[in-house]
């Protein structure tokens, strides 16, 4: 199953993680997102406290796999 999300369902979303005291949103895919006041990311973003940062953590993501099976994970990517 496919479904999409609107705007006013991603607010909903944001209130549910506000009132439940969660870590926050993520999603898969973000290229068809739109941009603006119908931008889902924005939407979420903002509601989570937005640029003033009340209720967003700032951090560079840490992936660090050193027991991978794979090379290229093993080593973060060289040359990438």
């Amino acid at each position: 199953m496919v479904t999409y999300d609107t705007p006013t369902i991603a607010a909903r979303k944001v209130e549910y993680i506000r009132q439940h005291g969660l870590g926050g949103g993520m999603w898969w895919e973000s290229s068809g997102d739109k941009v603006g006041d119908e931008s889902l990311i924005n939407i979420v973003y903002q509601g989570l406290g937005g640029y003033e940062g009340r209720h967003i953590e700032h951090k560079e993501n840490a992936l660090d796999y050193p027991e991978s099976k794979y090379e290229n994970l093993r080593k973060g990517f060289p040359g990438e």
